[in-house]
């Protein structure tokens, strides 16, 4: 099955103009032609939304994040809000009866669309409700994602994260680091590709969670990979190489004459993401790292926040600035991507000047280049965290929006890749937009 892209419109009682989109991985309703326009996964979960000049995403727990720009004197500002229930049920309920006005023309539609509008209409806000707890049963909360990995698949071969004790995180609060048995990863598995059944057609790569599952020492998770191998497609290598099967492991499912199997027709490559972090990077062999590698491991992800030392102890990060160094440089030789992730603000005034010269310093000397990405995240503080009183006992003075921007700039500039031809991509984490 080719990448076919089935496109119909039709005029609505009231003189609306509406457009249906039919793709392999998604289902988009358009009205008159821009907005308010609603895309689906080829299940029909409502997935995101634009309305009134507003972006919408819904979670597969069934909240709502709105995001939106406003003009300030700073000039034009991201905004972002959850919406409340009700709020959501709204959104949901203008998205469907969108659906059904449309499902009521399509008589003479093409067999596709009918198929895909059948299946908008069996939801609802309750079914997704519904669908939500079965998200909840199958799911430990996912606490963060890369930006460059909110469309993957999600699998948990651990519980939260074996060190949980950051003093500015609180991801993993009372969730126990657990590493899963091949059985219980085998049943997870399972249970995901049955949740996403024809919307894994939408999911681009797999994300082996929890916070730090490189962590799994290699025998344990080389078990584990031959489960994703067993459970996604792999070759002899246990390479992971697509999706063969449908929504329950079986043949490709069919709705209404068309098929869509897991993979949505498109043979999904499912290159495999991981966080880890770079205390515990030498706790592999170069051997090791090769050998994930080969078998479908395309990029790590280290939260290294900074690369001064005094900052690292004060934030009780694992490992220093050497070690994060080190992680890189083993995981560039074994020909991974990296990710490196620089928390701007963090430590406020105290640690700003030392933040700033240390990370360039300590970037500088990563043999990064193309594929790699250095990420900027802003700290966030939360007063559940131990950082708020930390900070308060020792003083420590926030930055303003304009200081952590300076931060940034200070870093980009200072910045010098190793081969101006392939630099690494810059860019920006916001993990109050994480929803998954």
């Amino acid at each position: 099955m080719g990448l076919t892209v089935q496109v119909w419109r039709t005029a609505l009682p009231h003189g609306n103009d509406v457009q249906v989109a039919v793709r392999p991985w998604a289902i988009n309703l358009l009205l008159n032609g821009e907005a308010p326009s609603f895309t689906f996964d080829p299940l029909g979960r409502l997935h995101a939304a634009f309305v009134g000049g507003v972006n919408y995403r819904r979670s597969l727990d069934n909240r709502v994040l709105s995001k939106w720009a406003e003009m300030t004197r700073g000039g034009r500002r991201r905004q972002r809000r959850w919406l409340d229930p009700g709020e959501a049920k709204a959104l949901v309920d203008a998205a469907y009866s969108l659906a059904r006005q449309t499902a009521a023309q399509a008589g003479l539609a093409p067999p596709a669309v009918r198929a895909a509008l059948h299946r908008l209409g069996q939801w609802d806000w309750e079914a997704l409700e519904a669908n939500a707890r079965r998200f909840a049963q199958i799911y430990t909360p996912v606490g963060i994602l890369p930006p460059d990995q909110y469309l993957a698949l999600v699998l948990q071969a651990t519980h939260g994260c074996s060190h949980n004790a950051c003093t500015f995180c609180t991801f993993y609060r009372g969730i126990p680091f657990r590493i899963k048995t091949p059985e219980e990863f085998r049943q997870h598995t399972r249970d995901v590709v049955d949740f996403f059944g024809p919307a894994l057609a939408m999911r681009r790569s797999i994300f082996l969670g929890d916070a730090n599952a490189l962590v799994i020492p290699m025998p344990r998770l080389s078990a584990l990979w031959d489960v994703l191998a067993e459970a996604l497609g792999g070759d002899e290598q246990g390479t992971l190489t697509g999706v063969e099967r449908g929504s329950t492991g079986g043949p490709p499912v069919a709705h209404g004459g068309e098929i869509l199997g897991a993979a949505g027709g498109r043979g999904l490559g499912l290159p495999v993401f991981a966080f880890v972090d770079a205390f515990h990077v030498e706790r592999k062999s170069a051997a090791d790292w090769q050998a994930l590698a080969a078998r479908g491991l395309r990029r790590v992800y280290i939260g290294m926040e900074s690369g001064h030392d005094p900052l690292l102890r004060w934030l009780n990060k694992p490992g220093d600035a050497q070690d994060v160094l080190d992680a890189v440089r083993q995981l560039k030789a074994a020909g991974l991507q990296v990710s490196v992730i620089v928390m701007l603000g963090v430590g406020g005034e105290r640690y700003a000047a030392g933040h700033v010269e240390d990370t360039v310093r300590l970037l500088n000397a990563m043999p990064l280049g193309r594929g790699d990405i250095v990420y900027f995240s802003d700290f966030v503080q939360h007063p559940e965290a131990p950082y708020a009183q930390l900070a308060a006992e020792a003083g420590v003075q926030p930055l303003d929006e304009a200081a952590v921007r300076r931060q940034e700039l200070a870093i980009r500039r200072g910045f010098v890749p190793r081969d101006p031809r392939i630099p690494p991509q810059f860019s920006r984490y916001a993990i109050e937009e994480f929803i998954y």
